[in-house]
């Protein structure tokens, strides 16, 4: 089977989208399928996505007929699309040549296509539109797509510390809203070991004024540019300092309580449903520093709301949303077969 996925990312777009479709990708390569990217973020998708998947570079985000022309030359089985620019007309023009999988996050377009997946704690609640009859639907975090070595970690006990001793910042590939060193600082006389987290997007200035704030307090804080055992640090945080994205998902699957930032519009609708759920300690949008300060000092002195939010984390996500994708790709090329 050969799979095109349509998806960008980067510093200015954030790397969401890309984190969640390498775990497919990644799955799909695994089991012997063809993955090519279609992208107009070819660098970020060579340094980011799976080697083995080809990739094809786009002129355009937003106007569907140069990804159209490619489908008709090169004939993949199945498109998967993880990118807001892909609308209800750009959907259209592809499904007229090729079976569609769409992920997206909300619903602010109809759907015209095959599957719909949104893997998001709030995907039931939504009201969808769907156009040329109505696709099969996969909602809710079982669909959650994560890495594998996400999906790895989550099938193990995480540790526990009656008394919490470590914490990590992470605050996306690029932190658009730069509030890592806010994050950083609300720790400042704690007896924490923290580990932060310089994201691959993030700018030389940017990660200086995140060393500037690791130097400025007095707890010790390390600060480690785009680790390779960033999955490890998480699962062995006894908390996280997050934004509502992809990430929270992560941290969820691997039993680590968060406190929760929302930055940007579209993460909003995270943090609700992280809240209603009581599974995370949420912040509002640009909370400062006293406001992370108080979250920290409540994970530090409540260590029976860290468990139950460790529990409930492991509840809601299970980290096998890749597979479960897959297999839907898989199922919509079977049912598109003579």
């Amino acid at each position: 089977m050969h799979v095109a996925v349509r998806a960008d990312g980067g510093p200015s777009l954030g790397y969401g989208h890309l984190v969640r479709t390498s775990a497919l990708a990644t799955r799909l390569l695994v089991a012997g399928h063809e993955v090519t990217y279609a992208t107009t973020t070819p660098d970020p998708i060579r340094d980011d996505c799976p080697d083995g998947v080809e990739t094809v570079v786009l002129p355009d985000r937003a106007d569907p007929a140069p990804f159209v022309e490619w489908l008709e030359t090169a004939r993949p089985d199945v498109v998967f699309t993880d990118t807001y620019p892909v609308d209800t007309d750009y959907q259209r023009a592809i499904r007229e040549h090729v079976s569609l999988v769409v992920l997206q996050d909300d619903s602010r377009h109809a759907v015209c296509a095959d599957a719909f997946v949104n893997g998001n704690l709030y995907a039931d609640d939504l009201d969808y539109e769907f156009v040329g009859g109505e696709p099969r639907t996969c909602l809710g975090p079982d669909y959650a797509l994560l890495r594998d070595d996400i999906s790895r970690l989550a099938a193990d006990d995480p540790p526990w510390r009656g008394r919490a001793e470590r914490a990590l910042v992470t605050m996306g590939g690029s932190d658009v809203a730069e509030v890592t060193p806010t994050a950083i600082r609300a720790f400042d006389g704690t007896a924490l070991r923290v580990e932060a987290v310089v994201g691959p997007g993030f700018s030389e200035q940017q990660e200086c004024e995140v060393r500037g704030a690791a130097r400025d307090i007095s707890t010790v804080v390390e600060v480690v540019r785009d680790p390779p055992d960033l999955p490890e640090r998480m699962f062995r945080a006894d908390f996280a300092v997050s934004t509502a994205s992809t990430t929270t998902y992560e941290l969820l699957a691997l039993g680590t309580p968060i406190v929760s930032c929302p930055v940007v519009d579209n993460q909003s609708l995270i943090a609700q449903a992280l809240e209603a759920r009581d599974s995370a300690l949420v912040l509002e949008r640009d909370d400062d520093e006293a406001a992370f300060g108080r979250a920290i000092e409540t994970y530090v002195t409540d260590p029976e709301l860290r468990r139950t939010h460790r529990e409930r984390g492991r509840e809601l996500v299970d980290g096998q949303g890749a597979e479960r994708v897959a297999q839907v790709l898989c199922d919509v090329v079977d049912a598109s077969s003579p």
